[in-house]
């Protein structure tokens, strides 16, 4: 195999090919992070509304859905997430309970992500 072919196949992008993934809505681009105010309104019912009397306020789940799309999207390291989202340490542990709960194979349905799946994260 020549290195252009090697090439094409491995920097192949899904949101570049739509054909080339099931989850991808024709003539939808990938997901702007922060989320629209109608993404989120579309997946807003996913998440409960949780509101605790002690300790430090929790931090808002459009916001840690924010930071967990874009770790997918930019197939980053959690210790890679930028400053303008919560901490990591917030973010991975909501990941892994929403992602138990099956929370965010909803959202994926609901947000197709071209082709991107959460057990890469």
């Amino acid at each position: 195999m020549t290195a252009q072919k090697r090439f094409t196949s491995i920097g192949t992008n899904a949101a570049d090919n739509p054909a080339h993934s099931s989850h991808c809505v024709p003539g939808r681009p990938m997901l702007q992070i922060p989320l629209s105010d109608d993404d989120w309104a579309r997946v807003q019912s996913l998440f409960p509304d949780l509101r605790s009397t002690r300790g430090r306020p929790r931090r808002s789940d459009r916001e840690i859905l924010n930071a967990i799309l874009w770790v997918q999207q930019k197939k980053e390291k959690w210790h890679r997430l930028p400053a303008n989202f919560p901490p990591q340490q917030t973010c991975y542990l909501r990941y892994m309970t929403w992602k138990k709960t099956g929370v965010l194979d909803q959202v994926n349905k609901l947000l197709p992500m071209c082709g991107q799946e959460w057990s890469s994260c």
